[in-house]
């Protein structure tokens, strides 16, 4: 049982998103072909139903993690973005 992840939890992470996966399949085979499109553009959310981001390392492009980034930017460099209503 190797998937090249030494963590125990990843393993457990692993597996559970493969029975969740199963049980998607099994209630609907062509899950993958009907998903539709996130509100959020999550990909793991869009097949998985649920929404990963510790575990997520697949999509570069995550909008989630692009403002995670930009956020943290903007801690670190101090800048302060206003809003005007």
């Amino acid at each position: 049982m190797s998937w090249g992840v030494g963590s125990e939890q990843k393993r457990k992470d692993i597996r559970e998103l493969m029975d969740i996966a199963s049980k998607i399949i099994q209630e609907n085979p062509n899950h993958v072909n009907e998903v539709a499109k996130s509100k959020n553009d999550c990909w793991m959310e869009q097949v998985y139903l649920i929404q990963r981001c510790d575990f997520c390392d697949l999509s570069p492009d995550c909008p989630t993690r692009e403002e995670l980034e930009w956020q943290d930017y903007l801690k670190k460099n101090n800048i302060v973005i206003e809003k005007k209503s």
